[in-house]
């Protein structure tokens, strides 16, 4: 499964589904009943997370394979997302509660780990790796979003050189982190984060890049903007 691509469209009539790429093969994935299917990770064993809006407009959790997937919420959630699943099934996403805020988690098998980052809110977790690394976003006390990662426990804020706000999307086993980013001028790039030593990332001639996903042999993946405003996939190896 290492070069199968998950991802998401918008059909002509705007309805959204997910997709699974594998090698020239599309497969078109829906969950049953959804309104709007949304897929976003898979693992080495074709295990996918996401997530799906029902006939009422809440959000739920998915996993599973393609045609057998299962709903997860978080306990009490106004809507939950997940957002990446590591080769042991541990998934991470996010969940809105009753008061409106949105925090971060992480679920292994029937159990969910509530987390936020220290002092800020609105947490998200992106992405998680098979050591249980996670990455994502938060928005600290003047409304700035900072990238951050949490290793073992420990919280640490990332922001590429230049950043007015960051977002980390993707981690993989050797903890190398991918993103993107907002310069002053409000230009949005890509990010790859090796080991504190940053690389920007941008599709040649794209009005804007991010970065959202990388693998263990370290090949990036990502989406961009053109000129046009029409948006497209990519696929890089650094």
């Amino acid at each position: 499964m290492l070069r199968d691509i998950i991802g998401f469209f918008v059909d002509s009539a705007g309805k959204q589904h997910g997709f699974l790429h594998q090698g020239a093969t599309f497969t078109q994935l829906d969950f049953p009943g959804a309104t709007a299917t949304r897929t976003v990770s898979i693992n080495n064993a074709g295990v996918i997370a996401g997530s799906f809006t029902d006939a009422a407009g809440v959000s739920h959790g998915l996993t599973g394979r393609p045609g057998a997937f299962t709903r997860f919420d978080f306990l009490g959630s106004t809507s939950t997302l997940g957002l990446s699943i590591n080769d042991s099934g541990t998934l991470a996403g996010l969940f809105n509660d009753a008061a409106g805020q949105t925090h971060a988690f992480v679920k292994q098998g029937d159990t969910f780990q509530q987390f936020d980052f220290p002092g800020g809110h609105n947490t998200i977790a992106f992405g998680i790796n098979n050591l249980d690394e996670v990455v994502g976003v938060f928005t600290n006390s003047a409304g700035v979003s900072h990238a951050f990662t949490r290793q073992r426990g420990i919280f640490t804020q990332i922001d590429p050189p230049g950043a007015a706000n960051s977002v980390a999307f993707g981690v993989n086993v050797l903890g190398f982190i991918v993103g993107s980013f907002a310069d002053a001028a409000g230009n949005g790039h890509g990010f790859f984060d090796q080991n504190g030593t940053f690389s920007q990332i941008d599709f040649p001639g794209a009005a804007s890049t991010d970065g959202n996903g990388i693998n263990a042999p370290g090949t990036i993946v990502g989406d961009f903007f053109d000129n046009a405003g029409v948006e497209h996939g990519y696929i890089a190896v650094h």
